[in-house]
């Protein structure tokens, strides 16, 4: 899906930015952390596949708190009381009259008090990565920490914010993620969210913010959610969750070289979990899909005949051509190597006309391209998609010839009706399949499809008296039905 459209709500004379993706009878509202940029957060494609993901099972709403990154600036900090009336607004304005509510890390504390505040409101919540008492300037030193952590806490922070821009937090979050992959990410997060001046003044606000009073009034399922190798100690969140009172989840380590977004699916089942009711299944992933894969056929002959620059810009059209021609049939090209395309259809139809396209398309540069398509089970793998389905597909377009669209029985049982002509090519084996394919090569994508005759049916007076009634009156229908059933059982008597 496209990220959704950015929306604003005015909030004492300033604008607030949120976005609503999916729909359905689940509510979710997410509070982001200061350095979560709503849009930029859509340009990583595994962040993306996340975000996406919270439109499968409710309508999801995503935000940051005022002043703070697409919203427009605002002359003072928001109290924690403004931040969770902000959470209600937005609920308000999208018309969702109960919520389950996630706080990432500092907005931990707004999603809370709504939750104490208004419990008819708010039907779970997912607390990320959260402490409660302050850390500065308190007459106690805070619940599960040790002088040591916190004091380290603290400066690792202040440095961070000294150092604004250059994705310093991301070991803040968890050190295993600390690369400089997810350093670039961060730093631009970080410079859109929020300039420097205010970054420091909301770590400062935290430092000393606690909320831990307010923990006991909350009456909702609630859960902690927390890093393993978080620098916030898994017993001041413990301490939350014990508090509220709430479970508590340590998640396992993220693996190694994982992106922001491959670390946070976990934390994303856990948001699942909370609002169903109930556990992802372990296949819930998975959906039918059909799969292209088109290929440059004698690209190494081309390349040594008209020379590498002249392939390279030849090769660049042909890719913006299969571009433009999987997105106007609604797919969505996963992946370009070399050579060779792969992309993803809802139904076999689109894809299979789709794929003479490109071939034709192609033929009009003076390439010769092959395709294959097959259609069968997948599984989401971020933004990818993999499993059986794929191999299938992918070994079916290395045995198409050059020019020819060659596609799975399956596809060809599923497109009858649609016009597409085909003629059985025999069966071959697939390198690493197991089993022989039948395999069918496409002859005819213009052919007609049938059409029957658009006869309007014959109704009596009695008939057209009835469907009359149904549309101006469908309750008074129902009751003469009713009527004239129980007389029936009357007479059957």
């Amino acid at each position: 899906m496209d990220p959704p459209v950015v929306q604003y709500i005015q909030r004492d004379g300033h604008a607030l930015a949120y976005q609503v993706v999916g729909g359905g009878a689940l509510d979710v509202v997410w509070l982001f952390e200061i350095n979560m940029h709503l849009d930029l957060m859509w340009t990583d494609p595994q962040i993306h596949y996340l975000m996406e993901r919270g439109s499968t099972f409710a309508r999801t709403a995503y935000f940051q708190q005022r002043g703070l990154g697409l919203s427009e600036p605002v002359d003072h900090l928001p109290t924690l009381e403004e931040q969770a009336d902000d959470i209600v607004a937005v609920m308000d304005e999208i018309g969702m009259r109960e919520a389950m509510l996630v706080g990432v890390a500092s907005a931990s504390g707004a999603v809370a008090l709504v939750a104490a505040r208004s419990p008819e409101r708010v039907t779970g919540v997912v607390l990320i990565q959260p402490f409660a008492e302050r850390l500065i300037g308190g007459d106690h030193d805070p619940d599960g920490w040790t002088a040591t952590e916190r004091d380290q806490f603290v400066s690792a922070w202040r440095a961070a914010t000294e150092s604004w821009g250059s994705g310093a937090t991301v070991p803040l979050w968890d050190p295993l993620e600390d690369s400089p992959f997810n350093r670039r990410l961060m730093a631009m997060l970080e410079r859109n969210s929020a300039a420097p001046a205010v970054a420091r003044a909301h770590m400062e606000w935290i430092f000393r913010l606690d909320y831990s009073d307010i923990l006991p009034s909350i009456q909702c399922p609630a859960r902690v959610v927390l890093v393993s190798g978080s620098p916030v100690p898994a017993t001041a969140s413990r301490y939350v969750a014990t508090h509220i009172p709430g479970t508590f989840h340590l998640l396992p380590p993220a693996p190694s070289g994982a992106s922001l977004g491959e670390a946070w699916k976990p934390i994303i089942d856990h948001v699942e979990q909370v609002a169903t009711g109930g556990h992802p299944t372990p296949d819930a992933g998975q959906f039918v899909a059909s799969v292209l894969f088109t290929d440059v056929v004698g690209s190494t002959e081309m390349l040594a005949r008209i020379g590498d620059a002249a392939y390279r810009d030849l090769r660049a059209t042909h890719e913006r051509q299969v571009r433009d021609a999987v997105e106007n049939a609604g797919g969505r090209l996963l992946n370009v190597a070399g050579d060779g395309t792969f992309s993803i259809f809802d139904g076999p139809v689109a894809a299979v006309r789709c794929a003479r396209g490109v071939v034709d398309d192609a033929c009009t540069l003076g390439l010769e391209v092959r395709a294959g398509v097959h259609t069968g089970q997948v599984e989401r793998n971020g933004p990818d998609v993999s499993g059986m389905t794929v191999h299938v597909g992918a070994r079916i377009g290395s045995a198409a010839g050059a020019g020819e669209v060659l596609v799975s029985r399956t596809v060809r049982d599923l497109v009858v009706g649609s016009g597409l002509r085909f003629a059985a090519v025999g069966e071959r084996e697939l390198k690493g399949v197991p089993g022989r394919w039948p395999l069918y090569s496409l002859t005819d994508a213009d052919h007609a499809p049938r059409t029957v005759p658009r006869l309007t049916p014959k109704l009596s007076m009695i008939d057209q008296a009835i469907l009359r009634t149904a549309k101006r009156a469908p309750q008074a229908l129902r009751a003469l039905v009713g009527l004239a059933y129980a007389r029936q059982r009357k007479l059957s008597r």
